[in-house]
C-alpha cells in the first residue's frame, strides 16, 4: 500500500514538473536555456511574433548595429511556445542592455520607424535637394500632352507632404512641357513646384 502511494506521489510530481516545463516553453525551441546558449555562442536574437511590416533583411540592417538579429516566428503559435519566446526575449533584453548604451531601445525604435516610413516612398520617386532641404517626388500620372500631372511629394522621412494635380504655368512668351521633371524641378516652396526655368507647377 505504501509503495502504491509512493508511486502515485512520484507520478503526480513528474506530471507537475512536466507541466511546469511545458508551461515555460522548455519543450520548444525558444526558452530560457536556448537563450543562454545563444548568448554564449554569440548568436543573440529577438523572436518576433506576428507579421513583419518590413522584411527581416531590412530590419536586420538596423538590428545588427545593436548586436542582434530579428527572427520572425509567424502568427500561429501555441500558449507554450509564446511563454517560451517571452522568456527567451527577456533574457536577450537583459543581455542587450549590458551590450549597448543606455537608451538604445529608443534609438533602435526611431531607426526602425524611419525605415518603415521610407517604405511609403514609391520606387519610381526621385530626390531633389536645394540648400540642404529636399523632397521626394513621384509622378503618379501624367497627361499625354504633358501639360498636367498628378504628383506626390514626400519629406526625407517618407511622410507625405502633398499630393494632387499640378499644371505647368509659363510666361506668355515661353512654352514648356512637363516631361523629364527629374531634371527640371528646382524645389517645392510649400505651395507650388518651382522649376529651374521661368515656369512652375501650380497645384489645382
Amino acid at each position: 500500500m505504501r509503495k502504491k502511494k509512493k508511486l502515485i506521489f512520484i507520478s503526480i510530481l513528474l506530471i507537475g514538473i512536466g507541466f511546469i516545463l511545458w508551461n515555460f516553453g522548455f519543450f520548444n525551441h525558444y526558452n530560457y536555456l536556448t537563450a543562454k546558449s545563444d548568448i554564449e555562442n554569440n548568436n543573440p536574437q529577438i523572436i518576433f511574433i506576428g507579421e513583419l511590416r518590413l522584411t527581416s533583411s531590412d530590419i536586420n540592417t538596423v538590428s545588427k548595429k545593436y548586436g542582434f538579429k530579428i527572427v520572425n516566428y509567424g502568427c500561429l503559435i501555441s500558449y507554450s511556445e509564446q511563454n517560451g519566446i517571452e522568456i527567451y526575449n527577456s533574457q536577450m533584453d537583459n543581455y542587450l542592455d549590458t551590450l549597448n548604451e543606455i537608451g538604445w531601445k529608443s534609438k533602435y525604435k526611431k531607426e526602425i520607424d524611419s525605415l518603415m516610413k521610407l517604405t511609403n516612398i514609391p520606387k519610381t520617386a526621385f530626390w531633389i535637394e536645394k540648400n540642404e532641404n529636399g523632397n521626394w517626388y513621384n509622378i503618379d500620372w501624367m497627361h499625354n500632352h504633358k501639360n498636367n500631372a498628378r504628383i506626390s511629394i514626400f519629406d526625407k522621412y517618407g511622410n507625405i507632404v502633398t499630393k494632387g494635380h499640378f499644371m505647368i504655368i509659363c510666361p506668355s512668351d515661353e512654352i514648356e512641357f512637363m516631361g523629364e521633371l527629374e531634371t527640371k524641378i528646382d524645389f517645392y516652396d510649400g505651395e507650388n513646384i518651382q522649376l529651374k526655368s521661368n515656369c512652375y507647377l501650380m497645384k489645382r
